[in-house]
């Protein structure tokens, strides 16, 4: 029998030749010289994007994402998870911070009493977990979310071009950066203001005293300010059967220039003599911001110009003895006096 062979085929000239020509580039590819970094790109918009870059090709070399230093992971953690579309982590770190200092400070306090160098230890071991952690781990953070949006977006595209159109309408822009800082700006603003407001003293209400003559000070047994003189006239009555007129004897009496001055028979307590203004109004709202019923009396003397706060009037002794202690809380001085 005849012994058949099959034949092989051979290559002619005819035959298709086989492209080896390198595939076309995207837009990406010739923008930034390779397809992942060019993606990296997109994902991360225009903020910060060489940093970035770089520390992703350090962990693209190491194989996995590791632990760095980005400052402003650190400092302004919540902030920076907030431009970086972090939004699982941002809602983490804002509701597990402040819970976690209320577990600390506030029912740990009152459960477990601890000493002040234990409360020192947990501050320390607080202040790592909110500064430092988001600090070393913030880049690969980052990097595992850039690498999941890339998964999505080449998922989702034809091309590695459509893909990276995706990740740059998606990324991060200087606008909201412009508009977190704006926030910030607005935030400490109203936080100044309420504190600011707080520090203010809220306003007393005025209490008009009846005013009455004062009279001369009964002698002291411990030696006081001279207070100052002013000339008073006494009219010296005439005698019977004399035609001769009343004459008006000058007699010097201490009186003390007083504004709203309350009634002579009450307690009150001597604060302080001031010859700095500023000083005697700093004092004065000191008290009326403890609920205290000072007021002030303008005094001129050889020194000049005085200003002198008192408290009062209390009905009895003990009301003053009892508002003097107060005053004494306040890191001012109180002597009771009956004018």
């Amino acid at each position: 029998m005849p012994e058949w062979v099959m034949p092989e085929p051979t290559l002619t000239d005819t035959a298709p030749a086989l492209s080896l020509a390198p595939p076309a580039q995207t837009v990406l590819d010739i923008a930034d010289g390779s397809t992942l970094d060019a993606l990296y790109r997109a994902a991360l918009g225009p903020v910060n994007t060489g940093y970035y870059l770089k520390a992703f090709a350090g962990f693209d070399d190491l194989g996995r994402a590791g632990a760095g230093w980005n400052w402003a992971a650190s400092l302004c953690t919540l902030n920076w998870m907030v431009l970086r579309q972090l939004w699982g982590a941002a809602f983490v770190y804002a509701v597990g911070v402040p819970g976690l200092a209320l577990l600390v400070f506030g029912i740990g306090r009152l459960v477990f009493q601890a000493s002040a160098q234990r409360e020192l230890g947990i501050s320390l071991v607080l202040v790592t977990v909110v500064f430092v952690l988001p600090g070393m781990w913030g880049n690969a953070l980052l990097y595992v979310h850039c690498r999941r949006r890339i998964a999505r977006a080449l998922a989702d595209s034809t091309s590695a071009a459509e893909a990276g159109l995706l990740l740059k309408r998606q990324a991060s822009t200087r606008q909201r950066l412009a508009w977190l800082a704006l926030a910030n700006a607005a935030l400490a603003g109203a936080l100044i203001g309420g504190w600011i407001g707080l520090r203010q003293p809220a306003a007393q209400p005025v209490v008009a005293l009846p005013s009455s003559t004062v009279s001369a000070p009964a002698p002291a047994p411990a030696p006081a300010p001279a207070p100052p003189t002013v000339t008073a006239s006494a009219t010296i009555p005439t005698p019977p059967g004399s035609s001769a007129p009343a004459v008006a004897k000058p007699a010097s009496v201490a009186v003390a220039n007083t504004t709203d001055a309350p009634p002579a028979q009450a307690f009150h307590i001597n604060v302080g003599l001031f010859a700095q203004d500023g000083n005697a109004r700093a004092a004065h709202a000191k008290l009326l911001a403890a609920g205290l019923p000072a007021y002030t009396q303008q005094i001129h003397g050889s020194k000049g110009k005085l200003t002198r706060v008192r408290v009062g009037p209390f009905v009895a002794r003990a009301q003053a003895e009892t508002a003097a202690e107060e005053i004494r809380a306040l890191s001012l001085d109180a002597v009771v006096v009956r004018p």
